[in-house]
């Protein structure tokens, strides 16, 4: 790395600022932020988008549990969601059962 490509203690100082601030702002949590936090890294397990590395891998026993927790979640609330909610972790485990089977049958091919 050259001089001109390293950081400036003041480009680290106002990295670490904006951190800072953006740790101070996140949004509220929510149930939906949940369902989509788990839908995600199940898609990502079934190969559907890239990793963090750009690379896309199939691991389908983690597709499986993150699918698996978001059964347990819909069971243990069931009863204590609001519309909305029930739609939204009804459709995430709906397209996520149905892309975990078709990605298993496509392994199998």
């Amino acid at each position: 790395m050259t001089d001109e490509t390293q950081p400036t203690s003041s480009e680290g100082a106002d990295e670490a600022e904006a951190r800072r601030r953006d740790l101070e702002n996140l949004p509220p949590p929510r149930f939906e932020t949940l369902i989509q936090i788990l839908s995600t890294q199940a898609v990502v397990a079934l190969g559907m988008v890239p990793g963090p590395n750009g690379e896309v891998t199939r691991e389908m026993p983690l597709a499986r549990h993150f699918i698996d927790l978001l059964a347990i979640l819909e069971e243990k609330t069931k009863g204590n969601r609001t519309p909305e909610e029930n739609r939204n972790i009804d459709t995430a485990l709906h397209e996520l059962r149905i892309a975990f089977t078709h990605t298993s049958n496509q392994l199998k091919k």
